[in-house]
């Protein structure tokens, strides 16, 4: 841990102490007394001690117990130097206090009352030894000076470590509120985002998770993303961004709303970053996910609604109205013997009016088969087929109004033939599906950046082709493919009317 700045002062305190205590004692105790063996020996005992204290680096010295035996040495050498040189009027009454300082200051009150009692004691049996009066001035202020050393020194160090506390306590509350600060801010941004596609009524799956992905590469650096939405408990790749790798590399975040997961993120990190500025930035994208589901299901449910009333009404009003006007044909062609020319027009109004049951029972049938996936639905679950290693796919479809089950069940076998062809055969790195659909008419083109090819040395047996077209004919509608060798495919269906 680094050491604080009270800490490195008060060590320089002790050395600074320690050699003064010692050069006034050895100075005094040698103009003082006329035995240079004692002199010697207690500046060499003094001495030595310093000298340990000295070359021991503080972090060591400071920890326990090693420190209180330091103290305890430092002690017992002071009171050695003190009886070598005096008792208590010996100059080494400074250095029995620097002890005292030590303990107090590394290890608190306790322990430095404890050296402070343990200093008068030693001080004692010295004074004892010269036969001192141990009520004396002399001793009596030495033991207050300990003692008061060992408070005051102990307190002030309390006072140091109450404040280094809250000065860390404060810092990590601050920066606790700047991450804080942060991924809101994170949150608010992608909520603008999300909030500017509602405005341009673009807020879709697919834009809600490249928005996500955008702002998010803004905090975050990586080298990849991708974005799904769970439909049905199931996860449909909606977005992807830069170079993704297996889901076992990626850093995953679920979305949530209520207990219910609405979508995944995974990421693949340059760095390590903060978890917790990516989940909160996330969170109005799960709400978003989860506004859009709930938009589908409110629309699906109206469209099935409506369906089953058109269905109804068709065959219990407009249906028997029909094949009543189809009947009283017939009886007015049976019982009036009309014209030749009467009878044509007649016979055309009932061959008319057959061919009209025929469509409203057909009408009625597509209206109240289950209603499949969206167009948009369906090409965006198929995308996310190409995997990790495979083409990053961008949907593009205007959906304005799905178009009958059946139409739609055709179009989306064309998509899923076209789509897989990119994913097997044509190493591509991008591949756009873009187009418009509106009920029975529409246009789609899957294009993408592969290989290429030559149609018109490829059979249409080749990639499917006679398959799509034969499809298509079903629904009136046509298929064109356009490549050339390293330029690309663009797979083209058309519906409806031109």
């Amino acid at each position: 841990m680094r050491n604080s700045q009270w800490e490195l002062r008060f060590d320089w305190t002790l050395t600074v102490l320690h050699w003064g205590a010692l050069a006034i004692g050895v100075l005094l105790s040698a103009a003082q007394l006329e035995s240079t063996a004692r002199v010697t020996v207690a500046a060499l005992i003094a001495g030595g001690y310093v000298v340990v204290m000295q070359v021991m680096p503080r972090r060591i010295r400071a920890t326990r117990p090693l420190g209180e035996i330091l103290a305890i040495s430092g002690v017992v050498t002071g009171v050695v130097a003190v009886g070598l040189t005096g008792g208590v009027t010996s100059p080494y009454l400074l250095f029995l206090a620097a002890p005292v300082f030590f303990a107090s200051i590394f290890f608190g009150t306790r322990i430095g009352l404890e050296t402070a009692l343990l200093a008068a004691i030693g001080l004692a049996i010295a004074a004892s030894l010269d036969d001192q009066d141990l009520v004396s001035g002399e001793f009596l202020q030495a033991v207050a000076f300990y003692l008061l050393l060992a408070v005051t020194f102990a307190q002030a160090r309390r006072l140091l470590v109450e404040q280094r506390a809250l000065t860390e306590s404060l810092r990590e509350a601050t920066a606790l509120t700047a991450r804080r600060m942060e991924r809101l801010s994170a949150a608010h941004g992608l909520l603008e985002s999300l909030q500017g596609l509602a405005d341009t009524s673009d807020l879709n799956p697919v834009s809600v998770g490249e928005a996500a992905l955008r702002d998010l590469s803004l905090l975050v650096p990586f080298r990849g993303g991708r974005v799904t939405m769970h439909r049905d408990g199931e996860p449909m790749s909606v977005a992807r961004r830069g170079l993704v790798g297996t889901d076992d590399d990626a850093e995953h975040f679920a979305m949530s709303v209520g207990g219910v997961t609405v979508g995944e993120l995974y990421l693949w990190p340059d760095e390590p970053f903060d978890r917790e500025i990516v989940a909160e930035a996330l969170r109005p994208v799960a709400l978003a996910f989860e506004n859009i589901r709930l938009l589908q299901e409110i629309a699906h449910r109206a469209v099935r609604e409506e369906r089953v009333r058109l269905a109804r009404e068709l065959h219990d009003d407009l249906g028997p109205s029909v094949a009543s006007l189809g009947l009283g044909i017939d009886m007015a062609i049976h019982q009036h013997e009309p014209t030749p020319r009467l009878a044509h027009h007649l016979e055309t109004l009932r061959s008319s009016a057959t061919r009209l049951v025929e469509d409203i029972r057909a009408t009625v049938a597509d209206l109240r088969q289950e209603e499949s996936p969206s167009i948009v639905e369906h090409a965006t679950r198929i995308a996310g087929e190409a995997g990790a290693e495979g083409p990053s796919v961008m949907v593009d479809i205007d959906e304005r109004r799905p178009p009958r089950p059946a139409v739609s069940f055709q179009i989306q076998a064309i998509l899923t033939e076209a789509l897989r062809n990119v994913f097997d055969h044509a190493g591509a790195s991008t591949v756009a599906v873009a187009g418009v659909v509106d009920w029975d008419q529409g246009k789609i083109d899957v294009t993408d950046d592969g290989t290429g090819f030559d149609p018109s040395a490829v059979d249409d047996g080749h990639f499917g082709i006679i398959g799509m077209r034969e499809r298509a004919a079903k629904i009136d509608g046509v298929v064109s493919v356009a490549s050339t060798p390293g330029g690309g495919t663009t797979v083209s269906v058309q519906w409806g009317p031109t």
